[in-house]
């Protein structure tokens, strides 16, 4: 029995663990090793392999151990062994929070690990080209991931929304194959082809016969688009947002995780409004945006990613205080309203969110509010660890700008002239204010806005004393010692 040089031979993909075993099953072996999602398995598997050489040959054990430490290391470190790229190889290890980067209150639990890991995949391995076609009720069991990559970058149709169609006529065609494979399974309880074969593999983690199995597949097809692409626009723009947004939160006394929530409402989309009416980076209805902000037909303050905030603060403390200082139904209650979570955990007799998605059944207590807190986990958790997932981002710069509060009233392109900024600059500083600008509406005295250093400077005389500096953040509030009202 031999050891062969683990450093030359990791160079090629293979480890030799017996004389008999020849290459070439060495790299397969490996292969198949790191080819799953983590890299747990491997990494465990080495840790055994170095105590059984040390039993062989304990002469050479010290010298095993330190190359097989070196080994993971270069793992953990971000050596992708598979030509993949969708895969995130540390995905468990970063679940766990290997790296404790997350605080306690966010640890996913046992009871919600599988469906916060699908959501985590959504964020970091398919992107908007990917359909997962999934199980409604239990959304990690993946049927299919079909690829509309090919129809939408071809020449042909020219007219893009054309291509759009014939990629959701594709998915539709698959959505109704796996269906009617699911049918036949359910009919016959076998599965009799390559496609049924994949369903029963799919399936195999649950439950019960494959026959009962595939029949309440059948009625729980679901397709979800993949975001990873969205999500890596989102961390492009949020490094101009976050640290103000931190800053409200600790002042707030809240958990700083929570200011990842707009990953899931809108990728921090500036301009994102649902079919719904919700609007901002923190996607507020309007009635409840009214409860906290400004919102009328000229100034709508869902649209200032910083008072948006502020009014994100004190709607979380709100629905923590209402349900059981628990951030999961709080947070759920961000999608379901505190009411609706009081009666879901009514009707399922608990206050535990995993026991409520299993056991709570209404209509009104559907997918998108079942699943909320756990694609809040998946973003978080991607948000945190992002640059072992996501290569060659390009971050907006942080701005130099501060929040200032007017004296008097003054039409709104009065106020743009008066603090010559680009038309485009004032309403990236305050989304709020687009429709003002465009209306020519009047903005009121003690109104707050947003300028850079010029601004601020030129609109010295209509800007009065405002409350305290928010400290570690470039978005900062100006606290003046004049306060002047005059021209």
């Amino acid at each position: 029995m031999e050891w062969m040089d683990l450093e030359g031979s990791f160079s090629s993909m293979s480890l030799a663990m017996y004389a008999g075993m020849d290459n070439k099953q060495n790299t397969s072996a490996l292969s198949r090793f790191v080819s799953k999602r983590s890299t747990r398995g491997f990494l465990g598997s080495l840790a055994l392999l170095t105590l059984m050489v040390g039993l062989f040959n304990s002469a050479s054990f010290p010298v095993v151990v330190a190359k097989i430490q070196k080994i993971q290391k270069i793992i953990l470190d971000g050596v992708v062994f598979s030509k993949d790229p969708e895969i995130v190889y540390n995905r468990d290890e970063i679940l766990s929070d290997y790296e404790n980067r997350i605080s306690e209150e966010f640890t996913i639990p046992a009871g919600l690990r599988d469906r916060a890991g699908f959501w985590f995949d959504i964020y970091t391995r398919y992107d908007s080209m990917k359909k997962v076609v999934h199980h409604v009720e239990y959304p990690w069991i993946v049927f299919q991931v079909v690829d509309i990559s090919d129809i939408i970058n071809s020449p042909t149709p020219k007219a893009r929304w054309m291509r759009n169609l014939k990629a959701d006529d594709f998915v539709s065609n698959e959505v109704q194959s796996i269906r009617e494979a699911l049918k036949e399974m359910a009919r016959t309880g076998r599965a009799e082809n390559e496609l049924q074969e994949s369903l029963a593999t799919a399936l195999e983690p649950l439950k019960g016969s494959l026959k009962e199995k595939a029949q309440a597949a059948a009625k729980n097809v679901r397709v979800q688009t993949g975001q990873k692409n969205f999500f890596a626009e989102g961390l492009e723009v949020s490094p101009i947002y976050l640290s103000g947004m931190e800053e409200i939160f600790r002042e707030h006394k809240l958990p700083i995780e929570l200011t990842r929530l707009p990953f899931v409402e809108s990728s921090f989309n500036r301009h994102a409004v649902s079919k719904v009416g919700a609007s901002g980076i923190w996607q507020f209805m309007d009635y409840t945006g009214k409860s906290f902000m400004i919102v009328n037909d000229h100034i709508d303050e869902r649209n200032s990613p910083f008072k948006a905030t502020v009014a994100a603060a004190k709607l979380l403390k709100e629905n923590h205080m209402i349900l059981k200082r628990s951030w999961p139904l709080a947070i759920t209650a961000w999608n379901h309203g505190p009411g609706g979570m009081r009666k879901a955990m009514k009707g399922a007799e608990s206050e535990d969110l995993a026991h409520i998605i299993n056991n709570y059944n209404s209509t009104t207590f559907d997918f998108a509010s079942s699943n909320f807190y756990c694609e809040f986990l998946g973003a978080l958790y991607a948000q945190m660890y992002h640059e072992q997932i996501y290569k060659g981002l390009e971050y907006e710069k942080t701005l130099d700008l501060h929040k200032v509060k007017l004296a008097r009233a003054i039409s709104a392109k009065e106020l743009l002239r008066r603090s010559k900024l680009a038309h485009e600059e004032f309403i990236l500083f305050n989304p709020d204010l687009k429709k003002a600008v465009d209306r020519n509406a009047s903005i009121p005295s003690g109104f707050t806005f947003i300028v850079d250093n010029k601004a601020m400077a030129e609109l010295k005389s209509l800007i009065t004393k405002d409350i305290r500096p928010l400290d570690g953040t470039k978005v900062s509030q100006v606290d003046r010692e004049d306060n002047l009202s005059q021209n």
